[in-house]
C-alpha cells in the first residue's frame, strides 16, 4: 500500500512547529472534518409568547398543555419504537449516562452483520411532574430522548436524537472520517483505519480533495432527509405555524490531524458520543401568587 514517503509540503494545514518536531514519523496529513452536530429546531416554541399562540392555533388552552404534550410525547415515541421493530432492530433503554452509545452501537451492528441502515434505538427515560394552575416556562428538565443509531450509506456511523417533549429540537451527529471511509470505499481507495484514524491511505491526494467536497454538501436537504427518517411526526409539528426545522451548527470539528501515520503509530482516536440527557424545553409551572397587603 502506498503513502506518502516525505514530509508533507506547506499549506497542507499542519502547524510547521510540529512538522519540525515529528515529521519524521508522519507520513501523511488530512484536513477535514471530524465530528459534526447540528441542531434542528422550531424557533417560534422557544419563546413563550409563541408557544402560547401555538397552542391556541391548535385549539389548546394552556391548562391543558401537559395533557395535550403527553399525548404527542407518546405518538413520538411509538412511531419511532414502530420502525424500529417494523425493521426487526432492537430498542434499548439505557438507565446510565456513562455508557458509549456509539460503541453498542458498533457491537450490535458487527454482531447482526448490519452493512447499511438502522442498527439501533436507545432510549434514556426521566419522569416529569404536572401541576394545575400553570404558565409556560422555558427551562432545563429531564426528560426522554431517542437516539436512532445508523449505518449511513453516505456518513457511516452517525444518529439522529430525537427530544421527546417540546419543542421536540432534534440533533444529528456525524463524523467526517467516518464519511471519508464511505468516499474512499465508492472510489476504490485502499487504507487502513483504526477507531477514526487512518494508518496508510493508498492515494492520500485523492482522499484530500474527497475531503474536500464534503465541504459543498447541501445541508438543508441533506439533514431534512435524516429528519424525516428519524421524527416521522416532524410535519405534524411544523403545520400550525407554517415552520420547518432551522438547523444550526451547535458543533463543528474541522482538523489538521496527522491521521496518516507510520505503522505501529496510530494517532489519538476521537470519541463521538452524546450522552446528555437533560433538555431545553417548555414545562408546566406553578403560577406565583403575590399577596396584597391589607
Amino acid at each position: 500500500m502506498n503513502t506518502y514517503t516525505t514530509v508533507p509540503t506547506p499549506g497542507h494545514g499542519a502547524p510547521e512547529s510540529f512538522l519540525s518536531r515529528f515529521g519524521q514519523k508522519i507520513t501523511g496529513v488530512l484536513s477535514g472534518f471530524d465530528r459534526l452536530l447540528f441542531r434542528g429546531s422550531l424557533r417560534l416554541l422557544f419563546q413563550p409568547n409563541s408557544m402560547e399562540s401555538y397552542l391556541a392555533t391548535c385549539g389548546i388552552l394552556i391548562k391543558d398543555f401537559g395533557v395535550f404534550s403527553e399525548k404527542i410525547t407518546k405518538r413520538v415515541k411509538a412511531l419511532a419504537y414502530a420502525a424500529a421493530e417494523q425493521q426487526g432492530r432492537p430498542v434499548q433503554y439505557l438507565n446510565r449516562a456513562d455508557v458509549s452509545k456509539e460503541e453498542m452501537a458498533r457491537q450490535i451492528a458487527a454482531r447482526d452483520g448490519i452493512k447499511s441502515g438502522r442498527i439501533a434505538l436507545f432510549t434514556a427515560v426521566r419522569s416529569d411532574r404536572q401541576t394545575k394552575e400553570i404558565h409556560l416556562a422555558l427551562e432545563m428538565r429531564k426528560c426522554t430522548h431517542l437516539y436512532h443509531y445508523y449505518l449511513h450509506p453516505q456518513f457511516g456511523l452517525m444518529h439522529v436524537r430525537v427530544q421527546s417533549w417540546f419543542p421536540f429540537s432534534v440533533t444529528v451527529c456525524l463524523n467526517g472520517r467516518e464519511w471519508l471511509a464511505r468516499q474512499m470505499d465508492q472510489a476504490g481507495i485502499s487504507y487502513q483505519q483504526q477507531d477514526n484514524c487512518f494508518l496508510s491511505v493508498s492515494d492520500p491526494a485523492r482522499a484530500q480533495e474527497l475531503l474536500d467536497q464534503q465541504l459543498h454538501t447541501d445541508w438543508n436537504a441533506t439533514l431534512r432527509g435524516l429528519l424525516v427518517q428519524a421524527h416521522r411526526l416532524h410535519a405534524e409539528l411544523e403545520r400550525p405555524f407554517h415552520q420547518e426545522y432551522y438547523w444550526s451548527a451547535a458543533q463543528t470539528e474541522y482538523a489538521h490531524r496527522s491521521h496518516v501515520c507510520r505503522r505501529g503509530q496510530p494517532g489519538r482516536a476521537l470519541s463521538a458520543v452524546l450522552a446528555a440527557r437533560a433538555c431545553f424545553g417548555f414545562w408546566a409551572r406553578p403560577s406565583r401568587r403575590v399577596s396584597k397587603a391589607k
